[in-house]
């Protein structure tokens, strides 16, 4: 038996949806999904002078109305200097407001501006076709199967590593 089999549990090799060409296939096809998810918002973020990063910042600030950027940092894994200069293009294009919270004046809860909204809806609508669309095709329960392949993956790094 190969060295690269013996490193994996025996019950892994065990299900086919686990063997190595199978993840690197998943893997393939979600690097393949993401660009496809987002070709059209690229096209609009470029012509608006931004890029996947102020995207990211304007759908997390959607979804999450107040989200401080201590919270973004951490789910965007980015350094604080690209937060930081992503933020201010983000204010300076009037796209996100920056407020200050009453209770405590360390956290700078975030907005998106009417501007912003709009930009994000825009954005969010074009994703939205797509995957409508190849929901559709699947089902439901391979959309459920999808969120729950997902969820692991989601995790900070720190509590990947155990």
């Amino acid at each position: 038996m190969s060295s690269r089999l013996m490193d994996v549990p025996s019950s892994a090799t065990a299900h086919l949806y686990l063997r190595e060409d199978r993840i690197r296939q998943s893997y393939e096809a979600m690097m393949l999904a993401w660009r496809t998810l987002n070709a059209d918002c690229e096209v609009l973020l470029r012509e608006k002078g931004l890029g996947p990063a102020h995207h990211r910042i304007l759908f997390l600030t959607a979804a999450h109305p107040g989200i401080t950027p201590g919270v973004l940092l951490n789910s965007l894994g980015i350094t604080k200097q690209s937060l930081g200069r992503a933020l201010g293009d983000l204010r300076e294009r009037k796209l996100l407001i920056q407020e200050e919270d009453r209770h405590d004046r360390r956290k700078r809860p975030l907005r998106l501006t009417a501007s912003g909204e709009a930009l994000e809806r825009e954005l969010f609508l074009m994703i939205r076709e797509v995957m409508t669309r190849a929901y559709r095709e699947a089902g439901m329960t391979a959309v459920e199967g999808f969120r729950r392949v997902l969820a692991p993956l989601q995790a900070p790094a720190e509590s990947r590593a155990r």
